[in-house]
């Protein structure tokens, strides 16, 4: 039994090129995929999610990550989601089952709500620095890091060290409770299925590894 895990940036050319490789190389009995339903639906459609009953904190920080991940998506010329959509209509194409794994976005959104006011409005700082860095080009590591690749490991952790010290509860809502989540599919999955692909967010890839330590 092996589960292969794939991490991809989701707005990253190389990600696509690398989900069809694996599953063309592997040849998996099933695919799964960093989504849930709701998210794929939203995806499949190119619809956006509407944040304005969440709260006007939750809809400022949501409605700011998704234009900044949008504007990379532009400079890069990849929608955002393209990597889960890639390896979704791949493995369809190729008669593979094809499983969502991600917990439910609404359980993750009613997470994101507990978070303290102070901490919200940290996150907005956070979030129109980066914006005003890509959109003006004037990110200091704009140098160290190419767009079209999946960052290397080595960078993803010492970006995931970061978040967790900077926003460590909300690293417990985005990452960890996720991590566990899919960790749980993954482990329920491969009591049915001996061969396994996973394509995740390459932020994601080491806290499940080390979860799935254990089969």
């Amino acid at each position: 039994m092996s589960i292969i895990l794939v991490p991809t940036s989701h707005v990253a050319e190389e990600s696509i090129i690398k989900i069809k490789e694996v599953i063309e190389k592997v040849k998996p009995d099933c695919v799964c995929v960093e989504l849930d339903e709701n998210r794929y639906q939203a995806l499949k459609s190119k619809q956006s999610s509407s944040f304005k009953s969440l709260g006007p904190s939750t809809w400022v920080i949501f409605t700011l990550l998704k234009k900044l991940q949008e504007k990379v998506g532009e400079i890069v010329n990849v929608m955002p989601g393209s990597d889960m959509l890639t390896a979704v209509e791949f493995s369809k194409e190729k008669n593979i089952p094809v499983y969502f794994i991600d917990q439910p976005i609404q359980t993750t959104l009613y997470n994101f709500q507990k978070l303290s006011f102070s901490e919200k409005l940290k996150l907005i700082k956070y979030a129109l620095l980066a914006s005003f860095s890509i959109y003006t080009g004037m990110g200091k590591n704009k140098q160290k890091i190419d767009l079209t690749k999946v960052p290397e490991e080595e960078l993803i952790d010492e970006v995931m060290a970061e978040f967790q010290k900077s926003f460590p509860r909300l690293y417990k809502i985005l990452v960890e409770d996720r991590n566990i989540y899919m960790a749980n599919q993954l482990k329920e999955l491969s009591k049915t299925y001996k061969n396994i692909v996973a394509v995740v967010g390459a932020g994601h890839k080491k806290g499940i590894r080390e979860l799935l330590a254990d089969i």
